[in-house]
């Protein structure tokens, strides 16, 4: 392709956009794009506008020692999957987060309870969380655990493992 072929490219402006045609118009583009910033991140974090309680309300935060545990299964996502399968007792929701040492599989029933196990089987504590607190729970040998009734609103779990010297894992949270 020749010089002359190409067609000189049109600028794409937005609404923060800035000429360079001018002294001092490298500076009015990083402000230009600094204030760009600041309102993507007040969009994103409507910490601050929500007062002080708002990060209480959400529940804890993840510590920076827990691994995250990415959801690999969500059975919301498979339903039209298993639309023509029969089943027995009626299960609303069926969740499976992943870590490098531990699998975590959770299981909503109709009735509102939830149960879960955690593999390789192993006593732990699985903690609950969720608006008003925190819910611990342990696991049995085989990594079994039950909660009786569910919270309103988001949850998130993390399950400190008792005999691997593995970290702590942590989910993302979700609504059941």
């Amino acid at each position: 392709m020749s010089p002359d072929d190409q067609a000189p490219k049109a600028a794409r402006l937005g609404a923060d956009a800035v000429e360079l045609d001018w002294a001092g118009a490298g500076e009015q583009a990083r402000a230009a794009a600094l204030r760009r910033l600041g309102s993507l991140s007040a969009e994103s974090d409507p910490g601050e506008a929500a007062g002080p309680g708002y990060a209480q309300s959400r529940g804890a935060l993840r510590s920076v020692d827990d691994e995250p545990a990415c959801l690999v299964y969500d059975s919301n996502i498979d339903a039209e999957l298993l639309a023509g399968v029969r089943a027995g007792a009626q299960t609303l929701r069926q969740l499976t987060f992943e870590a490098s040492a531990i699998v975590l599989e959770i299981e909503f029933s109709s009735s509102g309870h939830l149960v879960g196990q955690i593999v390789p089987p192993q006593v732990a504590v699985v903690e609950m969380r969720h608006r008003a607190g925190t819910t611990p729970v342990e696991t049995d040998e085989l990594g079994y655990f039950r909660v009786p009734a569910m919270p309103e609103g988001p949850v998130s779990f993390r399950c400190s493992p008792g005999r691997t010297a593995g970290p702590s894992i942590a989910t993302s949270w979700i609504t059941l």
